[in-house]
């Protein structure tokens, strides 16, 4: 039962120097994928938009939130002169603008993460047609994702640089 193990490591031994010969025409690239996407122009203009988006909810956002706080500190400085119905339909109505704020804020948050999911996906679409031409055109035999998987990569096949390019074109 042990022989299998063993001839297993024997067969990837006696098979190495013919691997080794032929990686020596293996042609390899690397592409960090996140600097590849975000370093070009369409994305920087998506990403603007984006930020934009971001800042004119948060202003509506801060604007609510204001007007909560001010219901709240009228509220408070008047609770002695008001009957205890019209406290109840105060505290009601700041009630309906929490639940507002949240409401808005999760569908701020909803219509963001859209504007990004949709952003990188047609940057994804575009990155593995321009992956494919590139690595045909470039005589590559695989071009792999610079991630944490990868130990070490000689620097000079990192075409990151050239396919961002391709990317904005």
């Amino acid at each position: 039962m042990k022989l299998k193990p063993l001839f297993g490591v024997i067969l990837a031994v006696s098979l190495l120097p013919a691997a080794m010969a032929n990686a020596a025409d293996i042609k390899i690239g690397f592409v960090d994928l996140n600097i590849a996407i975000e370093n070009t122009k369409e994305f920087q203009v998506g990403s603007n938009r984006i930020k934009a988006l971001i800042t004119n909810k948060q202003k509506e956002l801060d604007a609510l939130r204001v007007q909560i706080e001010q219901a709240e500190k009228n509220m408070l400085s008047q609770t002695m002169a008001m009957s205890p119905e019209r406290l109840s339909q105060k505290q009601s109505e700041i009630k309906e603008l929490r639940k507002l704020y949240t409401r808005k804020q999760q569908d701020a948050q909803e219509e963001i993460n859209g504007e990004q999911n949709r952003l990188r996906s047609a940057q994804g679409l575009k990155l593995a047609k321009v992956l494919k031409e590139f690595g045909k055109k470039g005589g590559y035999d695989l071009i792999l994702p610079k991630a944490q998987i990868v130990l070490y990569s000689n620097p000079a096949h990192d075409v990151t640089s050239e396919i961002t390019k391709l990317l904005d074109k």
